[in-house]
């Protein structure tokens, strides 16, 4: 006859002694006092059994809440409860460590209970911004206002915005307690407090750009390095080479296409490309062209396609077609391109 206290030592600790422990595990956790192992199991507690809406506590959920952490437990501390041996190295596992994690159901009904009403007030609900064709104006939750670019898409919670794709026009609200922070792809990070700048962060471009229109704004790389711009400055990080680099620019022009003006300074073919897709919605070509390209010029939504065509063949000695979707640009001696 199998002894159930053995089997499940859990069951050696009194309700009491349980809550206790899942208090004060949560209570750690919520201090930042935790260890990094006591984080990995909560945080992924937190997604398999925290509910994505609101829910009523029941018997039957809690009981659920309870064997469903049973397995969790067992599972990532590599014990199949089917296998006989491995019922019987269960029985080995520490008293403490076994009852303070498999309280964690308790310690989850126990953050909606006693938290519920600060975690709805204080929880920053994440949203998704997305302009795909068009230029997009947007008010964030903290009041700031941003304007996007097409083709860019960011996600955004109180002060807190990560910048997936595209180029962004941020006039943020000042808050002296609560900086505002952008998070942009390889680990680049902007601070500020209150100021406005734009962002290009497009990952098609080897480089993303941060220009200043006015205040301050400091810019750290995975690297550790740091920059603080003022108004009229940008930060331009290449992560291939761990790049950071400041210089002085005309912020106003940087920020132009807000108004649907580019202005390109020895721009790459790729950025030129990039360009013409967002005003005009089409693919630019090169065939037969070797080398590298640096482009000056202005583009303007208001100018047609063919008068823009017509200037970047005459600049570069190239010859070019327009289909439907495309600009096709041909070379015809195939020599490089100044």
């Amino acid at each position: 006859m199998k002894n159930s206290t053995s089997d499940n030592p859990r069951k050696k600790l009194t309700d009491k002694e349980k809550e206790v422990l899942a208090h004060d595990l949560f209570e750690r956790y919520r201090l930042g006092k935790t260890t990094e192992e006591e984080n990995k199991i909560i945080e992924s507690l937190e997604v398999d059994f925290i509910p994505e809406k609101d829910f009523e506590l029941t018997d039957e959920l809690i009981n659920e809440m309870d064997l469903d952490t049973k397995v969790f437990i067992f599972k990532h501390a590599g014990i199949d409860l089917d296998n006989p041996t491995h019922r019987a190295k269960k029985r080995e596992l520490s008293l403490t460590i076994i009852a303070s994690i498999a309280s964690i159901a308790l310690l989850v009904i126990g953050i909606f209970l006693f938290y519920k009403p600060q975690y709805h007030q204080t929880k920053n609900i994440e949203k998704q911004h997305v302009a795909t064709s068009a230029i997009k104006n947007i008010t964030l939750a903290d009041g700031s206002e941003i304007i996007l670019n097409s083709g860019t898409t960011l996600r955004e919670t109180s002060r807190e915005v990560w910048l997936e794709e595209g180029e962004v026009f941020f006039n943020v609200k000042p808050n002296n307690s609560q900086p505002f922070i952008v998070h942009l792809r390889d680990g680049l990070t902007v601070k500020v407090v209150g100021t406005s700048f734009t962002i290009q962060s497009y990952a098609e471009l080897s480089f993303q750009e941060v220009s200043v229109l006015s205040g301050n704004v400091n810019v750290s790389t995975p690297e550790n390095k740091s920059l603080e711009l003022a108004a009229n400055q940008q930060a331009t990080y290449y992560a291939a080479k761990k790049e950071l680099t400041r210089e002085s620019i005309n912020s106003v022009q940087k920020a132009a296409w807000r108004t649907g003006t580019i202005v390109l300074e020895s721009a790459s073919a790729d950025e030129l490309s990039l360009r013409i897709r967002q005003l005009y919605g089409k693919e630019v070509v090169f065939e037969n062209q070797s080398g590298s390209m640096s482009i000056n010029m202005t583009l303007d939504r208001s100018t047609a396609i063919n008068e823009i065509a017509d200037e970047i063949a005459a600049l570069y000695d190239l010859t070019y077609r327009i289909a439907d979707d495309k600009i096709v640009f041909q070379s015809t001696n195939a020599t490089e391109i100044p």
